[in-house]
């Protein structure tokens, strides 16, 4: 027994073990807070390349829920990087806006719909909804303008990646005509709102031509009935349109496991060579 407290206290003393651990950390990175007009502050996750931009900028990646996926975008498109010609990626600035509780995150990711309220038994039944248009808003007027200060980017090669709820989100904003060039919807919501979504379709802006990557688990369904296939025919009637629209079916994922299984196509949607 003697022994054992003697090599417990060497331990100790010589900080062996996790007692001389150090965090993780990404380089080239950084996290800042960025105030809303409405005095909600969010915690903003920026990620950049090694040396200086090309002439036109770097593309970006605007990334939602940037809690859960900001270190998983920002390591997978650096390997992706380095891999060159292999990969086709090339170097990007990755934004990714943390989506705080469940209350904030469901205000901000759907779309407004005058009258709505989420059903009993669905998911977030009884939270506030329809703050997207603002929370898009406060994307372009706000915080977009902040980071352009900071790095030079691409305005020709934006894009908007979220899942679920921030599918949803990143779909309203194609309609609208948002200062996206690129779309990335995984897993929408598309069961919200009664419709909501169908007539924002019914009315898209004239000058609304992003190009659409929406992925979905071929067998997935929300409790509203919908599938991956409701998603595949929405990408259908954007590409009659005339716009670059593509399907992506993640087969053996399931609604909590899209977003991850898309990470590589969405990340290949932002910064391939050529642009969208």
């Amino acid at each position: 027994m003697r022994g054992l407290w003697q090599l417990l206290a060497v331990l100790a003393l010589t900080g062996a073990g996790p007692l001389a651990a150090e965090p993780w950390q990404l380089e080239r990175s950084n996290v800042e807070s960025v105030t809303a007009p409405d005095g909600h502050s969010y915690r903003v996750m920026v990620a950049w390349p090694q040396g200086e931009p090309p002439a036109q900028g770097w593309p970006v990646l605007w990334l939602l829920d940037g809690e859960d996926n900001f270190a998983i975008a920002a390591t997978t498109a650096r390997r992706l990087e380095r891999a060159g010609a292999r990969s086709g990626i090339e170097p990007g600035v990755i934004v990714a806006i943390e989506s705080g509780d469940l209350p904030r995150r469901v205000l901000d990711y759907t779309p407004p719909a005058p009258g709505y309220t989420i059903p009993q038994g669905m998911p977030a039944h009884g939270l506030a909804v329809g703050g997207g248009s603002a929370f898009l808003d406060f994307i372009d007027r706000r915080l977009r303008p902040q980071i352009a200060e900071r790095f030079r980017l691409d305005p020709r090669r934006q894009t908007l990646m979220g899942h679920s709820f921030g599918g949803l989100l990143a779909l309203e904003a194609m309609y609208e005509g948002r200062p996206y060039s690129g779309i990335v919807a995984v897993s929408p919501s598309l069961w919200y709102g009664d419709g909501v979504l169908a007539r924002a379709e019914a009315k898209a802006a004239r000058d609304a031509g992003a190009s659409l990557l929406l992925a979905a688990a071929p067998g997935e369904r929300t409790v509203a009935g919908l599938s991956g296939s409701d998603g595949e025919a929405l990408v259908g009637r954007w590409r009659a349109q005339g716009h670059a629209a593509r399907y992506l079916p993640l087969p053996g994922q399931n609604h909590g496991s899209t977003m991850m299984a898309a990470m590589t196509a969405g990340i290949a949607a932002a910064f391939g060579k050529g642009g969208q």
